[in-house]
């Protein structure tokens, strides 16, 4: 199957250090093209000729100059990859962008490790972010001549802070800002480091955050309506849909879902959640349940994984990103006729955004909105206050009663 050929290719990515950010981008302008193509020629497994076509087709509109020799390029890469992929089962030649590394004294690179570890458990993301910018810190002490961490003083980290917001957008500055705070947290308690450093870290930092908008019910019946639900795959994606859109797990949760995860008798899942750590309750509703049962008696590969869901092609492993239930979404929404395009908001995520405001015009509370999503903080299902217009409307005030004072653009 070309589309679980992209995926795993993608996955491939991931696992060798690229960020996933850069993946999805790369997704998005080089690997969903060819996946579009394949459809167009209603063709949904791999087709080497096909393939070649849709090569020869990207390099017709380079030479037309109707392709930038750097789209050009990124194409033409994808189409080597998933060549090699599909003929080797892995991919060679692959550079990690990211974050540059800055190289530190040895001492101060032991000292990182061992903050990494003191750290816990976290996201591989957040885990390496706050490496890199510990790293930076670290990096510019010693270009202050400050070789020792445990020599930094309350005047080193406010220069520090102040360069770094003239160079960083609000977003880098604020993960800045938090991770730093966490590392002289460590270096306070494990290594006795006792500087002012609260009030410099703790200044607020605004962030500029979007709210995308939730996915229209028309838009999910469409997308839906696409699943086949007699095949193995999908009455797959038929219950991973639906554990997203009625019970509003996240992808991550959803992949790493386990057999055992699933109480049949008290008609619950009871997991931990990959984010937070935090153990999440939740009914099992009926047609979840159903879905579920078609899956696992009548679908899933014959295997020994704990895992519930599994890839279609053999050896028939579970996902280990969940950039794949990105690929099965808007692949349906493909066939459904509905246009996306890079970060807009309409990707599998938005099924948990939509029931987040379900629920908000349902007028659930918004500590029961946070427990059913699994919010660490009440503060996160907030977002979906801002999607009820209807109720934000009455709050607003009109100025009946209100007499204008003073000169105005009106008195003149």
């Amino acid at each position: 199957d070309i589309s679980e050929l992209i995926s795993l290719v993608c996955d491939k990515l991931i696992e060798y250090g690229v960020q996933p950010h850069t993946v999805w981008s790369d997704y998005s302008y080089n690997y969903r093209p060819i996946l579009h193509f394949f459809q167009e020629h209603g063709c949904s497994h791999y087709d080497e000729g096909l393939l070649m076509q849709y090569r020869q087709e990207q390099q017709e509109r380079y030479e037309r100059e109707d392709l930038l020799r750097k789209n050009y390029l990124n194409k033409t890469r994808a189409v080597s990859r998933l060549q090699e992929f599909y003929r080797r089962g892995d991919l060679s030649h692959v550079v990690a962008g990211g974050h540059a590394k800055k190289h530190i004294n040895n001492a101060n690179e032991s000292l990182l490790r061992e903050f990494i570890a003191w750290s816990g458990p976290a996201n591989p993301k957040t885990l390496l972010d706050m490496e890199w910018a510990v790293r930076k810190y670290l990096f510019w002490l010693e270009t202050q001549g400050v070789d020792d961490a445990l020599d930094v003083n309350a005047h080193s980290f406010s220069g520090f802070m102040t360069l770094a917001s003239r160079k960083y957008a609000e977003g880098s500055l604020h993960d800045l800002q938090l991770f730093l705070k966490k590392f002289h947290q460590f270096l306070n308690t494990e290594k006795g480091l006792d500087i002012p450093y609260e009030f410099v870290l703790s200044l607020p930092v605004i962030r500029k955050k979007r709210v995308f908008p939730p996915l229209t019910k028309d838009e999910i019946q469409r997308t839906v309506a696409q699943v086949d639900r007699s095949t193995v795959m999908g009455k797959r994606d038929y219950a991973i849909i639906l554990l997203s859109a009625r019970n509003g797990l996240r992808g991550s949760d959803i992949i790493h879902l386990k057999l055992t995860d699933i109480d049949w008798r008290g008609g619950e899942i009871r997991l931990i959640q990959k984010k937070t750590g935090n153990p999440l309750v939740l009914p099992l509703l009926p047609d979840v349940g159903e879905a579920l049962k078609e899956y696992i008696l009548n679908g899933r590969p014959d295997s020994r994984s704990e895992f519930i869901f599994l890839r279609a092609l053999h050896p028939y492993l579970p996902f280990n990103r969940t950039m794949a239930l990105s690929h099965l979404w808007s692949g349906y929404q493909k066939k459904a006729g509905i246009e996306r395009y890079a970060h807009d908001g309409k990707g599998f995520h938005a099924l948990r955004r939509t029931l987040g405001k379900e629920l908000t015009l349902a007028e659930i509370p918004i500590m029961t909105t946070a427990q059913i999503l699994g919010h660490r903080s009440v503060d996160s299902s907030k977002q979906y206050i801002s999607l009820d217009s209807a109720h934000l409307k009455e709050c607003a005030l009109d100025f009946s009663g209100i007499e204008v004072a003073g000169e105005g653009y009106g008195n003149e």
